[in-house]
């Protein structure tokens, strides 16, 4: 009998002892574990897209092409299905590859304050459902992306060419008209020019001299678009009037090259060029 307590004894003993034991590991893994950090922006992988900006919580944030003069024209029953992203500059945490100078603040019409990325202010997307309710989507979906005739998209953080809409004045007729058009990262206008169409066999040079100083070359070695514009629509011509008589590269959009136009200078979405002539040929952004 007295065998028999004393085992009972040891092995409760070393039941509690193991349980101890277990709980002290337990309570040093986790001191050793790093706590996750929090992030107000960081990229995500997405299968369709590559990289993409989205929140701390992985929800996808959204650029409008509309904004291309890096102002929001989001508002009313838009901003209900895009609500606005802000987050405090002062204390705003980036994830791995984004940079503190690419975000900026802006103060909205209605006096609200707006996070932007390169200029462009950042958006969720949030559909009505079948009652009528805006219901932000879920982290990780990209449903707004082409939405409203594809004016919405994901944001990029290495677009190399991106799509614009502006009211854009024809300097031939005096007429103004809303077109969608190209533009670079830092969403400068980018042109065609209607020579190019008509001459499409001397394309490097169907613009040189005084007229390439006024109508720069754009040039890409890499490809980063938004959805709807096609790689296969984009390609390259050789140039021979680069520094001291060497070649340069001009990139061109289906067939054709385009250009800047240096009235426009650096001001985003600045459009002075279109319906500008060169001698008999007129100059238009390049639609998409």
């Amino acid at each position: 009998m007295f065998k028999s307590y004393h085992t009972r004894v040891v092995w409760r003993f070393s039941f509690l002892l193991s349980a101890f034991l277990l709980l002290l590991a337990a309570c040093n893994n986790d001191d050793d574990q790093e706590p996750q950090e929090v992030f107000s922006v960081k990229l995500t992988s997405n299968a369709t897209f590559g990289d993409i900006l989205t929140d701390g919580q992985g929800n996808t944030l959204y650029y409008f092409t509309r904004d291309v003069a890096g102002t929001s024209a989001c508002n009313g029953n838009c901003a209900a299905v895009w609500p606005i992203f802000y987050a405090n500059p002062t204390d705003i945490k980036l994830g791995t590859g984004l940079k503190a100078e690419d975000f900026t603040t802006i103060t909205r019409a209605d006096g609200s304050l707006q996070t932007t990325y390169r200029g462009w202010p950042l958006y969720y997307y949030a559909p009505a459902n079948s009652a009528g309710q805006n219901v932000r989507e879920k982290p990780g979906e990209t449903l707004g992306d082409q939405v409203a005739n594809k004016t919405w998209f994901v944001v990029k953080p290495d677009y190399t060419v991106m799509i614009a809409t502006a009211s854009v004045l024809d300097k031939s007729t005096n007429q103004t008209s809303t077109q969608n058009f190209l533009v670079d990262p830092q969403a400068r206008t980018l042109y065609i020019f209607d020579r190019d169409n008509r001459l499409p066999t001397t394309l490097p040079t169907n613009c040189t001299g005084g007229c390439i100083n006024a109508w720069p070359v754009f040039y890409t070695d890499k490809l980063v678009l938004p959805s709807s514009l096609k790689a296969s629509d984009f390609g390259a011509i050789t140039r021979t009037d680069g520094p001291n008589g060497t070649t340069r590269q001009h990139t061109t959009y289906k067939g054709i090259p385009i250009y800047y136009y240096t009235p426009d200078g650096t001001t985003r979405g600045k459009v002075e060029g279109h319906g500008v002539k060169t001698g008999q040929d007129p100059w238009y952004v390049a639609n998409p």
